[in-house]
């Protein structure tokens, strides 16, 4: 220990020990308020202690200290020479532990350390990562690691804190929070329409070139309603991907049809330079999700994380807005 450090540390033992049982601390604390406030009833009232507890208290401090502090009469209180170099110590010494006491209540609240997030790889390279510099700014102390990853994580067994998700959650012991419903679109390029011409129903995808996404449970079906009505369709193509982007390039590309989010493509399609088919057929719908461990205890990098990007994605989400 730093020798500053131990000589503070003895001398705050040495009031403690020299107390006989008062908290000497706080008769010092009550003292400077009679002093402050200028009579026992105001420190009282202030503290919200009764009168005679502060007499007792000023009384037994001068008692330990074996000096008068303050003149007392019926109308007023006074502070002796001692009293006023005493006063004019202990108020610069209390101001200084109550901004001590602010300080570490602030640095206990305010966002800062590591903090490990799960992001899905194509929503996190054109959704989280252009948004992490203003995260940055806001949160300076936050140390952040984005790990990109399609699969879901185990939150606990892998130490990560937060993660997005689009998925359907179902029965799960973690935390979960909306952030937007996830529509899917099937697109293709106009280069691909001129060849091919567009279909008019679902179940002429099955004689197109469509792009696969592998990552589903049934990467070669795809589900479509309309109303009532229903159609699954056995999609084929010669390309697969693990990985949206990849779809969405080979589609920009000219090379097939693909059925991605629509977080993907929307700038694509404002710009022309995709095409969105089947537009009366909808597809199954997912949950854009955050998820975390436990709400008791939540870190309040964690909860800055959260708030930032429910804040960013916006109700309904700024990729349906235009």
């Amino acid at each position: 220990m730093h020798a500053a450090c131990k000589v503070h540390a003895w001398r705050i033992e040495r009031l403690i020990r020299s107390s006989n049982g008062v908290d000497s601390l706080h008769s010092i604390a009550i003292f400077a308020t009679v002093v402050s406030t200028g009579s026992f009833s105001a420190a009282a009232d202030k503290l919200g202690i009764a009168r005679s507890v502060v007499s007792r208290r000023i009384s037994a401090l001068e008692a330990e200290m074996g000096i008068r502090l303050l003149h007392r009469t019926t109308r007023r209180i006074a502070l002796t020479a001692a009293g006023q170099r005493f006063y004019e110590r202990v108020s610069t010494a209390l101001s200084d532990i109550h901004d001590a006491q602010t300080e570490a209540l602030a640095a206990r609240d305010e966002p800062s350390g590591k903090l490990v997030a799960s992001i899905p790889m194509s929503f996190g390279i054109t959704h989280v990562l252009p948004a992490m510099p203003a995260f940055r700014t806001r949160y300076p102390k936050i140390e952040l690691e984005l790990r990109f990853d399609d699969k879901q994580a185990n939150l606990l067994k892998e130490g990560v804190d937060v993660a997005l998700r689009i998925a359907d959650l179902g029965q799960s012991s973690l935390i979960a929070r909306r952030l937007a419903k996830v529509r899917h679109v099937v697109v293709a390029s106009p280069s691909y329409i001129a060849r091919h011409r567009a279909p008019q129903d679902p179940a002429e995808l099955a004689t197109r070139e469509c792009l696969v996404y592998t990552m589903k449970s049934s990467p070669r079906r795809w589900s479509f309603h309309r109303g009532d009505a229903v159609e699954d369709v056995e999609v084929h193509g010669y390309f697969e991907a693990n990985n949206s982007l990849a779809l969405r390039e080979m589609a920009l590309a000219g090379m097939g049809i693909a059925l991605v989010p629509i977080f993907l493509v929307a700038l694509d399609l404002q710009n022309g330079h995709l095409t969105r088919l089947l537009e009366d057929w909808q597809t199954h719908e997912l949950d854009l999700c955050i998820v975390y461990p436990t709400r008791q205890h939540v870190a309040p990098a964690v909860r800055a994380f959260i708030s930032f990007m429910e804040g960013r994605i916006g109700h309904p989400p700024y990729w349906d807005r235009g």
